[in-house]
């Protein structure tokens, strides 16, 4: 076609260029009256009156209504929403304490014999912070109290016991009441 660049050629920038800085100054100015229109809209996040529709040249206008409309929700709700993180994550942590998963396996240290641990995979919060990787190491017994190592016929149940005294000993339980104050069972 004759006019329009073929494929792999550039652009005819000198004569296309008006028509593009057009089109970049017709949206700039689309933005800038979006920006400035009435912000009861933005806050109940009904964009209905803006004239926007469901074409792709719409959504980079969309965008930053709904990036400032959602920043401003979460800025105007940060308690509740700081709450509901807490304990849907603390529900998920009571669910996963009665249902964990663990590895078991024999390690050398330097200063006594083989000992068998359990690595316990724990993707909460341990001592107030994140821990990365997300596993806990639980020291259950050497290989003098186990001699046939992870072929022993109970330990399983024993590592289990000891997981769970180490989550009663070095993860209790935390709450927060309503106002936020954090609390221990």
């Amino acid at each position: 076609m004759e006019g329009y660049p073929q494929r792999g050629e550039d652009y005819p920038h000198r004569e296309y260029g008006i028509w593009y800085v057009c089109f970049l100054l017709l949206h700039c100015i689309k933005l800038i009256n979006v920006l400035d229109m009435k912000k009861g809209n933005r806050k109940e996040f009904d964009f209905r009156g803006y004239g926007f529709d469901s074409s792709s040249s719409s959504i980079p206008f969309i965008i930053p209504l709904t990036t400032i409309a959602f920043n401003e929700f979460c800025n105007n709700n940060k308690q509740v929403l700081e709450t509901y993180n807490f304990w849907k994550e603390k529900i998920d942590e009571l669910h996963y304490r009665l249902n964990y998963t663990y590895k078991l396996s024999v390690v050398k240290n330097r200063d006594a014999n083989k000992s068998i641990l359990a690595r316990v995979k724990w993707q909460y919060k341990y001592k107030g912070e994140y821990r990365k990787p997300a596993y806990i190491g639980v020291y259950i017994g050497s290989l003098k109290d186990f001699p046939k190592g992870l072929d022993e016929i109970n330990i399983n149940e024993v590592a289990k016991m000891k997981i769970e005294e180490y989550f009663t000993n070095k993860i209790p339980l935390l709450f927060k009441d309503i106002n936020g104050n954090e609390y221990q069972l």
